[in-house]
């Protein structure tokens, strides 16, 4: 669920209000979120790699400190996540 919530935030399927919480739409993103792969290097880097269900490529990156920088089409989008109980 986690990861499905980074990659909506960084395509904007899922909107962040000011105090940084995640506007849910929707439970189950899927969706509009395409197919997409992903890896863990072995610093704990992971990477997410898909296209978006209106066919635009997006490369997201997230760091072990959840720092993301996600590439979306034309645009470069970077915030931190983290998970909150």
């Amino acid at each position: 669920m986690m990861m499905s919530t980074i990659v909506a935030v960084a395509l904007g399927v899922a909107p962040v209000d000011e105090n940084g919480t995640v506007r849910m739409i929707s439970s189950d993103y899927s969706r509009e979120l395409g197919r997409y792969s992903q890896f863990v290097d072995r610093r704990g880097t992971t990477f997410v790699r898909g296209r978006d269900t209106s066919g635009r490529a997006y490369d997201i990156t997230i760091d072990r400190n959840g720092y993301v920088e996600a590439s979306v089409g034309e645009l470069t989008i970077t915030f931190r996540a983290e998970e909150r109980v």
